[in-house]
């Protein structure tokens, strides 16, 4: 599953990359953005995977699913635009709700802003703590790959991942 997915970019590149997947992509597409589940549709249409590829309109604060349904779960920079949740933490929690046991999980957020996220230090120890087995933090803007301009605070200064297995 593919939270937050926009115009399905992330989704329809996991089908490509899993031809056995069958991945869902939810999104809230509110007025503030172009995108929207015929986009999102059409694009799975022309990269040959609409077969595979369902899309549906859903909030990442209750997301419409069981505990435990999906075997892996994606989050590109979504978390901290979810207006409705104060704690964006939650929305953490919310997301490894659905996940399997021994299920992946990959979220990248501006977990490094403390304004929003608190410690990180302190965040992933919360994380852990809500069966996760293993978890790894990436402060991207430590990476080699990400030119040293972006890496000031208000470019991609503040973006972290989170990878990790429930």
């Amino acid at each position: 599953m593919d939270i937050g997915c926009g115009s399905g970019a992330l989704a329809i590149e996991l089908a490509k990359k899993y031809p056995r997947a069958q991945v869902i992509g939810i999104d809230d597409w509110g007025v503030r953005w172009e995108y929207s589940k015929k986009v999102c549709d059409r694009n799975a249409q022309i990269e040959g995977v609409a077969d595979r590829v369902i899309f549906q309109k859903a909030s990442a604060a209750a997301l419409p699913f069981g505990d435990e349904w999906f075997d892996a779960v994606v989050s590109n920079l979504v978390f901290h635009e979810v207006g409705s949740v104060k704690d964006k933490k939650e929305l953490i929690r919310e997301a490894l709700r659905v996940l399997k046991k021994s299920g992946s999980f990959v979220f990248q957020d501006l977990f490094l802003w403390k304004r929003i996220y608190g410690d990180p230090e302190a965040l992933i120890q919360s994380v852990q703590s809500w069966n996760v087995q293993k978890i790894e933090f990436i402060n991207t803007s430590e990476s080699s790959f990400i030119p040293t301009g972006l890496k000031l605070p208000f470019m991609v200064g503040t973006i972290g991942m989170m990878v990790g297995m429930k």
